[in-house]
């Protein structure tokens, strides 16, 4: 398990905080109004700001944490899973998938959604980069793996037109990787590429969620 934090602590403990970015609205398009909730303890929960901001405190060291989202018309998601260290998380961030999206990314990869698994997907990303950029991010020329390994489909990575390419076999300047149709449980996704290092992710998979762990919390160069 990761242990993550970025930031300090107040009175109040430890706290993470983010964003929630529209998917495809670029980097000013935030859900407003969106509700965050912690998986591990569904009584804790925050509205976003108009500015797609959100925060909760009160978390101590090794405290694990799990945040989902819900915004009317679009994919129930979620990001992948936190362990506070001695320091707070800033930037936590979610791509709110609109559901005519979600609709078409599926049509176009041939796939029924099975509402019993979820859709795990991430990005690989360069030194320095996240959602907060503009323009691409990712780190091209790694290859993705998911632990235990699911037997489904996946990796597929995204080409740089930010679409699911299914002939490539490492990712491209988008970074992006989907893994379709995978059990629920807990997982470790991992990049790898030469004389590059990469911190890893965990993910609780749940069914019916898009889990997105995204910049800078994902599969990150560092």
């Amino acid at each position: 398990m990761m242990i993550l934090g970025i930031g300090c602590g107040g009175d109040d403990g430890l706290t993470i905080s983010g964003d929630a970015f529209l998917f495809a609205g670029g980097i000013d398009a935030r859900a407003d109004g969106a509700i965050v909730t912690m998986v591990e303890d569904p009584d804790r929960q925050v509205e976003t700001s108009a500015t797609g901001h959100f925060s909760l405190d009160g978390f101590v060291e090794g405290d694990e944490v799990t945040l989902e989202l819900a915004y009317p018309e679009h994919h129930a998601i979620q990001t992948g899973t936190f362990t506070f260290g001695t320091e707070s998380i800033e930037r936590a961030t979610f791509q709110v998938v609109h559901d005519a999206i979600y609709d078409l990314l599926s049509d176009m990869l041939e796939v029924t959604p099975d509402d019993t698994r979820c859709q795990v997907v991430t990005t690989v990303t360069r030194v320095g980069k996240s959602l907060y950029d503009e323009g691409a991010h990712g780190e091209e020329g790694a290859t993705v793996t998911i632990d235990p390994p699911t037997g489904e489909e996946g990796p597929i990575y995204f080409n740089s037109q930010v679409l699911p390419d299914r002939t490539l076999t490492e990712t491209s300047d988008d970074g992006g990787v989907l893994f379709l149709q995978v059990p629920p449980g807990d997982y470790t996704l991992t990049a790898t590429k030469p004389g590059v290092t990469f911190r890893p992710v965990a993910i609780k998979c749940r069914a019916g969620y898009l889990v997105n762990a995204s910049p800078p919390w994902g599969l990150q160069a560092l």
